[in-house]
């Protein structure tokens, strides 16, 4: 007869053989006792804590020949097809491979035919959170009111992928993880059934590596127990296991409280030649570090079942560590272990890990005050800005009251309360390092003013149209140390002005203009202020203020001869008298003729002209009149500044092409 391995000969068949589910064997009893039985279950829970074989019990209680009854006989041939999987009317289902809408549309047609052998149609759908939507959808109306002989039981793992509309038409019963004391006992029962000697402390650590799953728990004692036929001894679950074991942990802990990092690469070296994974050993060492967190917060607790070894080890190392520090560790040791699923080189991730955890061991408890200061670098950042800015303020003010003069009304003056304001500095470029920023000079500055005078100057004539433009509102702040201080009203040209391409460009002229380096620092600020105007003098005399008054000068009347007129000229002038509410004089005639014959013998005298031709004579006199007065008229050429048609650039304004040659 072949082998079967024990988590299938162990598979519990009844209620009273369930490890760890008290609460839903005695419930499901109940309700087979009173009659009280549902059309549908969802059996929610970790793998292997029983939920497929209370299933297969609650399959064999219903269709029992006893039945139905809440201890089934097993022996029975009903129950003995169902335990084996030959039942005709029981019907185990993997959602995993059977998940799409044709399967769930079979299962709608075959439910309608009553049971072939027993009293019901009992559907295990296992893993039936895998179903797709549509197959949810096809199953919906069929699980709200199937026939009164079916009877649907759905496991799963991931209660919360089950749509609510499916779970709310089940009756869901939850199953929990089981103690490590629940699977020692049944591991030693199942290990005395089977005549396989064992040691407690074996089947301790079996269970602990079991998870909480009594299946894992049952295969892992068939495999420790094929690894060799005496006794099995927890040195002997270690090495069938893969573990690392409680020596190399313990030696690994004393050596980083100890801060022994050469200790620590020779045993992690030998761990690793010795074939032991890098994650196990993470894992390991974490839970170690946990129970010595947990001992040196509230002694020897009962919850973790400690040996008498593991109590003198944990005693022991006690003092190497603080309550902080090793919670810092094994914040470190789980960050080290999701590396490791992605990183192409384990051991150097191991190494780093562990080596971090000694140099954090050279720390003592300010650590914990160092954890939390790094959870908050803007607050440090903000506290350090706001001391710049108070030592600048104090600054400021003190240099205020050292050169003002004592003013002499109770209201300060608009230089002082401009003083006493700090300046706001956008950018800096290549400025002296200092804890407050610079700020306007007190006094005049001509040498500089000159400098930035000649600068603009020069950006002109090189037709620097885009630096030019960011200097637009820009004014001389001052130099001094190498340092030559534009200050500009909007922080936005501050800052594209400080960049490298338009920086380049000005300190270049002002070491042809200056020659010697300048560094160029762009401030954001305000317009100094004004000077204060001087003290109002006494009054002059009335009569002495209206002969100072400049004259008016007298309007002379404008000669226009409408006859030389074109219409759309004509209709102009007619606009402009009714606009300006003139009225249009008529010239005496003689005045008239007087000025039309002096004007052509002035153009006869420069043209050349016979006098015959009066009449184009007086038209190219009246131009030429006309032309006189609008020289005379002209005013010279308006020296706007360089920059006033050039709308300022944009924070990503680029350079002209070539302006970095």
């Amino acid at each position: 007869m072949a082998y079967i391995a024990l988590y299938r000969q162990w598979r519990p068949g009844t209620f009273k053989d369930l490890v760890g589910q008290k609460v839903v064997s005695r419930t499901l009893s109940q309700a087979i006792s009173s009659g009280r039985i549902a059309h549908a279950y969802l059996f929610s829970g970790p793998r292997g804590t029983g939920k497929t074989s209370t299933a297969k019990i609650f399959a064999k209680a219903l269709n029992c020949e006893k039945g139905p009854t809440p201890d089934p006989c097993g022996v029975c041939k009903s129950c003995t097809k169902i335990a084996d999987g030959t039942a005709l009317d029981v019907f185990e289902i993997d959602a995993a491979s059977n998940r799409g809408i044709d399967e769930m549309r079979d299962l709608r047609e075959k439910v309608k035919f009553t049971p072939a052998e027993g009293r019901y149609k009992v559907y295990i759908i296992d893993e039936v959170h895998m179903l797709t939507t549509e197959a949810f959808n096809a199953l919906l109306k069929t699980l709200e009111e199937p026939p009164a002989h079916v009877v649907f039981i759905l496991a799963t793992t991931e209660p919360h992928k089950v749509p609510a509309t499916i779970q709310s038409r089940c009756q869901r019963f939850d199953f929990r993880r089981i103690t490590v004391e629940e699977i020692e006992a049944r591991l030693s029962y199942v290990a005395e059934e089977m005549k396989i000697p064992c040691e407690r402390e074996a089947l301790r650590l079996l269970a602990q590596q079991a998870d909480g799953g009594m299946r894992d728990a049952l295969s892992l004692l068939d495999q420790c127990a094929s690894f060799d036929g005496g006794t099995l001894t927890a040195e002997r679950v270690e090495e069938s296991l893969g573990l690392i074991g409680r020596e190399p942990i313990y030696r690994l802990t004393k050596a980083i409280g100890g801060r022994r990092k050469g200790e620590v690469l020779e045993t992690v070296a030998d761990l690793l030649a010795s074939g032991k994974d890098p994650m196990q050993l993470l894992a390991e060492l974490s839970l170690h570090l946990r129970s010595l967190m947990l001992y040196e917060a509230a002694g020897a607790l009962e919850a973790l079942d400690l040996s008498d070894d593991a109590k003198a080890a944990l005693e022991e190392q006690k003092a190497l560590f603080g309550q902080e520090k090793l919670m810092a560790m094994i914040a470190r040791l789980h960050e080290a272990m999701a590396e490791l699923r992605w990183t192409p080189q384990p051991r150097i991730t191991l190494e780093v890990a562990l080596l971090s955890l000694c140099s954090a061991g050279a720390a003592t408890q300010a650590a914990g005050a160092s954890l939390a200061a790094a959870a908050a670098p803007a607050e440090t950042a903000r506290i350090a800005r706001l001391e710049a800015e108070l030592a600048a303020l104090k600054a400021a003010v003190a240099a205020q009251e050292t050169k003002a003069v004592p003013a002499s009304s109770a209201a300060p003056s608009a230089s002082a309360r401009a003083a006493s304001r700090p300046a706001k500095v956008a950018s800096s470029s290549m400025a002296a390092p200092s804890a407050a920023p610079p700020t306007a000079p007190a006094t005049p500055d001509p040498a500089g003013e000159k400098i930035y005078a000649e600068l603009l100057r020069r950006l002109q004539e090189q037709r620097r149209i885009s630096v030019l433009a960011c200097l637009k509102d820009a004014f001389f702040a001052g130099s001094g140390a190498g340092i030559f201080r534009l200050g500009f009203l909007s922080p936005l040209l501050a800052r594209r002005t400080a960049r490298d391409d338009y920086r380049k460009i000005i300190e270049a002229l002002l070491l042809e203009i200056a020659g010697e380096p300048l560094a160029l620092s762009c401030e954001a600020k305000e317009m100094p202020p004004p000077a204060p105007p001087p003290a109002p003098k006494k009054k002059p005399p009335l009569a002495a203020v209206e002969a100072l008054k400049p004259k008016e000068p007298e309007l002379k009347p404008l000669e226009i001869d409408e006859s030389e007129l074109s219409p759309e000229e004509k209709s102009r002038l007619q606009s402009a008298v009714a606009f300006l509410g003139a009225k249009p004089v008529d010239l005496p005639e003689e005045q008239r003729i007087a000025a039309l014959a002096a004007k052509g013998k002035a153009i006869r005298a420069t043209v050349g002209e016979p006098p015959s031709s009066s009449g184009a004579a007086e038209s190219r006199a009246k131009k030429s009149e006309t032309a006189e007065q609008a020289e005379k008229s002209a005013t010279p050429e308006d020296e706007s500044a360089p920059f006033a048609d050039i709308p300022p650039p944009d924070d990503m304004d680029a350079p002209p092409p070539g302006e970095n040659s």
